[in-house]
């Protein structure tokens, strides 16, 4: 596959942070398009970043370490930093 590049400049990690929505195919597609290895997700809604992993997994990426991170004590909400790697 060609690597499409942002100019002159392929960053090496992208951090993604969507509404609690989750992100979208196209952004997700436009990731793997330029040549993206790493990606940090941070999610807010464990349904839509399950549904998220399971594209980013069909476009090549594996799901490493998950961190869910208690930013708002005594609710029931959580928000988990996944770790993706281009395989």
């Amino acid at each position: 596959m060609q690597k499409k590049t942002l100019g002159d400049f392929t960053p090496d990690v992208v951090v993604i942070d969507p509404p609690r929505k989750g992100t979208t195919a196209e952004l997700m597609n436009y990731l793997s398009d330029i040549g993206v290895n790493n990606i940090v997700y941070v999610s807010c809604g464990p349904d839509t970043l399950a549904r998220d992993c399971a594209y980013f997994k069909k476009l090549g990426y594996e799901i490493g370490k998950v961190t869910p991170v208690d930013l708002f004590p005594g609710t029931g909400h959580v928000e988990s930093v996944v770790c993706l790697t281009r395989k």
